[in-house]
């Protein structure tokens, strides 16, 4: 038994979208019956130092009260471990948080909806928890973070006491940092930093991590900035890294999405040669493509959420069903 990442969410700039300050309130599902978590907190993007205060923790009528602390640009801070009631079905977490620079919308599967005094929930990033299990890591953009696909999986593999946690941010690139606004501060960095970037923190991050699913690259096929060869080497690059913190890796097919604004036949072709290349030289890989796919380079109407890019409710839980079988054989 020891302390392994069992919920997380992916921190990004959230330069000109939130508050300098207020009080975060978040109610969680329980993630797993512990006994005993951890916060994790971290100051990604942020180029100041971070105040949280007045941190508690709340389950059933048990509250815990963690002494206030300070967060440098950059730097992880974990709590001591906090007791909680592991028959508790919400978890409650409140505090005050100064300078905000790096966050998370908190829009999240486990998340319960409520008003809030801030548009992101900024410094905590993770809950660790004292369990016998392992974590996964979904890591790419939009079709991961809006979890239609993860959610179902999450529910089917805590049972196993496996731990998917959510780390797609929406316009992630693999190739460059990204934002909505021109920029090269990191605090404004609203979709993230580069790929291999984004995963070298994640993995620095993240406890007890046994697999990441790399679905990354869409967004740079779109813009028109991908290439065969920069794919291949990013993603060479991001395989290296998982081999050096000795994570196992699964890569996914880059998903049809014809009819999507920028998309077109060139990039298309494109698309399709990656696909090519990842089925022809990696064992580890899932093919997304396949499973989604209808008209050529189109989403299957069905699993279309309607912008012939991003997912429906329905092909999220088609992909969660054919893919949970690997985690039930151990592949």
């Amino acid at each position: 038994m020891g302390w392994t990442t069992v919920w997380s969410h992916a921190q990004r700039g959230i330069a000109h979208h939130c508050a300098s300050k207020g009080t975060v309130q978040l109610t969680l599902r329980q993630i797993v019956p512990a006994k005993k978590i951890r916060l994790v907190f971290k100051n990604e993007y942020g180029t100041q130092k971070q105040k949280i205060q007045n941190l508690s923790f709340k389950t059933n009528e048990k509250r815990e009260m963690i002494p206030d602390f300070s967060i440098d640009p950059g730097e992880i801070v974990k709590t001591a471990s906090i007791l909680i009631d592991p028959k508790a079905e919400k978890w409650q977490i409140c505090f005050h948080v100064s300078t905000s620079e790096s966050g998370f919308s908190y829009e999240d599967a486990d998340i319960f909806t409520g008003a809030r005094e801030m548009d992101f929930c900024s410094g905590l990033m993770a809950i660790e928890a004292e369990i016998t299990g392992q974590c996964v890591v979904a890591f790419g953009d939009s079709l991961t973070e809006g979890a239609t696909w993860t959610a179902p999986l999450q529910r089917s593999l805590r049972k196993q006491n496996i731990y998917l946690v959510n780390q797609g941010i929406n316009g992630s690139c693999l190739l460059k940092s990204n934002s909505d606004i021109s920029t090269k501060d990191s605090q404004n960095f609203f979709y993230g930093y580069s790929g291999v970037q984004r995963l070298k923190n994640c993995l620095n991050s993240h406890c007890n991590v046994e697999k990441v699913i790399l679905f990354i690259g869409i967004n740079d096929l779109i813009n028109g900035e991908l290439t065969l060869e920069s794919f291949q080497v990013e993603i060479e690059k991001m395989i290296q890294l998982c081999e050096r913190y000795n994570v196992a890796y699964q890569l996914c097919t880059l998903t049809p999405c014809l009819g999507y604004l920028e998309m077109n036949e060139a990039k298309e072709v494109l698309r399709k040669e990656i696909n090519t290349w990842l089925i022809r030289n990696f064992d580890d890989l899932w093919d997304f493509s396949t499973i989604v796919e209808g008209t050529q380079g189109c989403l299957k109407r069905t699993f279309d959420s309607g912008d012939h890019l991003h997912f429906n409710a329905i092909a999220g839980l088609a992909i969660a069903r054919q893919i949970s079988s690997d985690f039930v054989k151990g592949e």
